[in-house]
């Protein structure tokens, strides 16, 4: 096994407020050899992000860096809801006129958060729902984004609501219960605005489009996309409030 150096290219509308340089521990707690440095530089056409990884050769270290920064960023896309994605390639296409800036607290605390996550039993789900969250952010295909969306909001609550007679008969009751558990009863839901029917409907979709149980067409697409932005605010919302009860601080 040796050192290598990956480089990869953060796509998306933040800017590092300075040139960051840090060492932080990858999932494994067990000595130096888990240890990365980071290398953060933003320049006149984006992000460039240097890892050091130590593994047996070139391809295995470009995907355990790939896996590694992308924990990261499931965990920064929460943190500053800005849409952001890897790449190995730079992207001279895409600029952004307006930008979030991010500290080097910000950035630190996304690389812990992700490993202290992924190594907690009991909380390691939220970072799944991260997960889905920022692809749902980057899909073009509106029917993916849709999905991961959904998906986001299901993982968490069917990791953690409350068990009961109710919630045992599926995963519409569980999303009730833990909608509940954040935001009180259904007239106090934010964005949905007391439309008791929220859940279901949306799940309804969510079937339709996995099991593929509806023609696709225009009006159908319509009608998803007149969804997915409430849908989009939910799940972040959701997310943050959520995180706050598991006492994972995302600030």
């Amino acid at each position: 096994m040796r050192i290598y150096e990956v480089q990869f290219y953060i796509d998306g509308p933040i800017k590092f407020e300075n040139n960051i340089n840090f060492q932080t521990t990858k999932e494994l707690d067990l000595g130096r050899v888990f240890d990365s440095e980071i290398n953060i530089r933003t320049t006149q056409r984006g992000n460039v992000i240097y890892a050091t990884v130590f593994t047996n050769d070139i391809d295995r270290a470009e995907k355990v860096a790939a896996l590694f920064i992308g924990k990261m960023l499931d965990v920064l896309t929460v943190i500053t809801n800005c849409k952001l994605d890897i790449s190995l390639f730079e992207n001279r296409q895409i600029t952004h006129n307006i930008r979030t800036i991010v500290n080097v607290n910000e950035i630190q605390q996304a690389f812990e958060l992700a490993r202290v996550l992924n190594l907690d039993p009991e909380r390691s789900k939220m970072l799944r729902a991260y997960s889905w969250y920022r692809k749902g952010l980057n899909s073009e295909n509106t029917l993916d984004k849709f999905l991961a969306f959904w998906n986001s909001i299901s993982v968490v609550s069917d990791a953690f609501c409350e068990e009961n007679e109710r919630t045992r008969n599926g995963i519409i009751n569980k999303i009730w219960n833990c909608f509940i558990q954040v935001w009180g009863q259904c007239p106090n839901w934010p964005i949905i605005n007391g439309n008791e029917n929220w859940v279901n409907v949306h799940n309804a979709i969510r079937n339709q489009i996995a099991h593929g149980g509806v023609t696709v067409d225009i009006e159908y697409v319509n009608n998803i996309l007149d969804k997915i932005t409430d849908l989009e605010k939910v799940n972040f919302k959701f997310l943050k409030d959520f995180s706050q009860r598991l006492d994972i601080q995302l600030r």
